[in-house]
């Protein structure tokens, strides 16, 4: 399990998400899980390198820290 955040709201991206979505979320401007989770699902898989594991990791890391990853 992931260790929980010391400060909230900075919680990072999870080590090992492949190359181009790590790109694609930096050219969003996302860095920490709670901006994944302003994006929702939609836009998230929508981007470019978001392939089912990457989305795995990010659902996976979610978890660990309570967030929800919405629908829209």
């Amino acid at each position: 399990m992931a260790k929980k955040t010391v400060e909230p709201g900075r919680t990072p991206l999870p080590a090992g998400i492949a190359a181009p979505a790590r790109r694609a979320l930096a050219h969003a401007g996302v860095e920490t899980l709670e901006q994944v989770v302003e994006l929702g699902l939609r836009r998230l898989s929508a981007m470019h390198g978001m392939c089912t594991r990457t989305l795995a990791q990010l659902q996976d890391a979610l978890d660990d820290h309570g967030l929800v990853l919405p629908a829209g």
